[in-house]
């Protein structure tokens, strides 16, 4: 559960950075669009190609995940199918999203065809050029509600 939990938190970047702010010449919606497809074929390379080589993750429960290895296993285990322990099927719809500076906040909608209802989370992500450098996430994998 612990493993879901770090992997379901790590969702929220995937998908949800609003499109409202450009960051080092590439566009959030590029960016959100990049992520959105890496996040449908369910694959990790592409997901940690959205961070900097040193972004720092934080996480309910003091689920800290910092730097590209760090990155890279959490994605590894989160493209793995649900039956596996991944969490491969997530979709993220934003539903609504603010930015100050160079840090974006969004609230989003969680869907799959394996949960038996929606989740709502609320993440901060905070850019260095068009990469995500930070990100605060108050998604929590225990909270979600799988089908039987």
């Amino acid at each position: 559960m612990k493993l879901r939990l770090t992997l379901a938190a790590a969702l929220a970047v995937l998908l949800i950075v609003p499109a409202t702010t450009a960051a080092a010449g590439k566009s959030i919606d590029k960016l959100v669009a990049e992520h959105g497809q890496a996040l449908a074929d369910c694959d990790a390379d592409a997901l940690v190609a959205g961070y900097t080589s040193d972004a720092t993750l934080f996480f309910p429960d003091g689920v800290i995940v910092k730097g590209r290895a760090a990155l890279q296993d959490l994605y590894d285990g989160f493209v793995k199918p649900p039956e596996d322990d991944g969490l491969c099927g997530l979709r993220a719809k934003p539903l609504t999203s603010w930015t100050s500076g160079r840090t974006t906040f969004v609230k989003f909608k969680v869907t799959a065809p394996f949960l038996a209802k929606p989740y709502f989370s609320t993440d901060a992500y905070v850019f260095k050029g068009s990469k995500i450098a930070a990100e605060v996430s108050t998604f929590d994998a225990s909270k979600l509600t799988f089908k039987k």
